[in-house]
């Protein structure tokens, strides 16, 4: 394993944030259903706030209370495994748009989760945990808003 120190971390943290920033910006824009431009803008915004968190933590050395009491609990039923679109299109549909927001929030988890292992017994390690509850969160606000569309629809 490669050595790498925290704050080479956490810029690589900000550079995640923000391609997942840039990615929902694009298909905000791709995208024409007006609710699914809707929760890619939310998603966006949430990106943003872990931009400034992990500027913060970078600039400063130390943490804030940024999620500091947040729990995030969810039952995964596999629907981001669901196939996904491998082409963003405009007619993406919101379930499409949800299920790839929920990719790749996934992914992000899994990402903090390795670096929060990595600098175990530092004090990064409760940065990069918190970032890791925070995309359970959002991962698990958008399972919210796609069972609320599931079962909507049938």
């Amino acid at each position: 394993m490669s050595e790498i120190t925290i704050k080479k971390a956490l810029e690589d943290a900000k550079e995640k944030e923000n391609l997942a920033y840039e990615f929902y910006k694009k298909l905000e824009n791709i995208v024409s259903d007006l609710g699914a431009k809707s929760i890619i803008r939310e998603l966006a915004e949430e990106e943003v706030k872990h931009i400034d968190f992990i500027e913060k933590a970078i600039e400063t050395g130390k943490i804030d209370e940024f999620a500091m009491n947040t729990k995030c609990y969810y039952t995964d039923l596999g629907i981001s495994k669901i196939v996904i679109p491998e082409v963003i299109t405009e007619d993406l549909s919101v379930q499409d748009v949800l299920r790839i927001a929920m990719k790749h929030e996934d992914n992000s988890r899994l990402f903090y989760e390795k670096m929060a292992e990595r600098f175990k017994g530092e004090e990064s390690e409760e940065i990069f945990q918190k970032l890791a509850v925070e995309e359970s969160c959002h991962r698990n606000n958008i399972q919210e808003i796609y069972d609320d569309i599931v079962h909507t629809e049938n």
